[in-house]
């Protein structure tokens, strides 16, 4: 079974996308040693790697959000009925601790999604009440020049429709940055997870390329993206993001105790306009392909299994840039 990744995470589990892509720096280099001064200790971390060329007209990266997504019915290839989601997001910075050029911080990434399917009742295993994950990553990073950086990160995870110790997975990531040119940054790195009776473990790399004042292309992870900046107040974004989570199911009128995966990769528009300081709100829209579904037992026996049609999605949201 796959893990989803958190979209504002990992670049296939690379914590050096979540470092530079993530948090951008502060405006104001920190004097010295920062002490115990609280502006200097808590807050968005001053990232001399991340800093961006003197020229851009680009936001800040998001480091929160807030969303609502819904994908429109579409038909399974080889179960009866079709099935459309509602997907309720929120990710959420917690108190960022800086010290000289060591940055620890945690997120909240909390998810409920519905499946609403016109199968009777026992045909398919997706329970009726919907289902929910908690994810708190914690990320320490070290910066380590205007060239070099790298960061791990740890992340305990709840996913599932009931509570049970069976719901609990966990993952780490581990990985590394350099700053190739003002407009080039790189990464390399690692995730591993064991979820759900699995161990997994994802090399990958990532980018972030910057070609002019207005425009910007990045690849982290299960998600990529090239934006332009129209002005100061809105940003345009062409992105595609791949999300396969997997929850537990305790046994039910519809099954026995299963692992529920949904898989599918979104490519889309993004529309963001600058409500106010570092709050932005958005609208997006396009198509989900290569949407699966996968129902296993704890045994990894694959109790139900078919592709889904592609489909169109709307999304709506706030971001929080820093």
């Amino acid at each position: 079974m796959k893990t989803e990744i958190p979209i504002a995470l990992i670049s296939a589990g690379l914590i050096a996308s979540l470092v530079a892509g993530e948090t951008a720096p502060s405006t104001t280099t920190p004097a010295g040693d920062p002490g115990f001064d609280e502006q200097s200790w808590f807050g968005p971390p001053y990232l001399q790697f991340a800093r961006k060329n003197s020229d851009t007209e680009l936001p800040g990266y998001p480091v929160g959000a807030i969303s609502y997504n819904h994908t429109f019915s579409s038909d399974f290839d080889s179960l009866p009925g079709d099935v459309s989601m509602d997907r309720f997001s929120l990710w959420a910075p917690v108190a960022p601790i800086n010290y000289n050029d060591l940055h620890l911080f945690a997120f909240l990434n909390y998810s409920a999604t519905n499946y609403n399917t016109t199968a009777a009742a026992n045909a398919l295993m997706l329970p009726e009440d919907g289902l929910n994950s908690l994810s708190l990553p914690v990320v320490f990073i070290h910066d380590i020049s205007d060239k070099w950086m790298w960061g791990a990160m740890v992340m305990p995870t709840y996913a599932g429709s009931a509570s049970s110790s069976d719901n609990f997975t966990i993952s780490a990531g581990l990985g590394v940055g350099y700053n190739y040119s003002e407009a080039l940054e790189v990464f390399a790195g690692g995730y591993y997870a064991h979820d759900f009776g699995n161990d997994v473990f994802i090399p990958g790399v990532a980018f972030i390329w910057r070609p002019a004042p207005k425009w910007e292309a990045n690849l982290l992870g299960p998600m990529g993206s090239v934006s332009y900046s129209v002005n100061e107040n809105f940003l345009l974004s062409l992105y595609g993001r791949y999300r396969s989570p997997t929850w537990f199911v305790k046994a039910d009128a519809a099954g026995p105790d299963r692992n529920v995966n949904m898989a599918s990769l979104q490519v889309g528009v993004k529309a963001e306009y600058n409500l106010h300081s570092m709050l932005w709100g958005y609208v997006a829209g396009g198509y989900a392909f290569a949407q699966e579904l996968d129902v296993e037992t704890k045994a990894n026996n694959t109790l139900q299994k078919s592709d889904i049609d592609p489909s169109p999605f709307v999304e709506c949201g706030l971001d929080l840039r820093f």
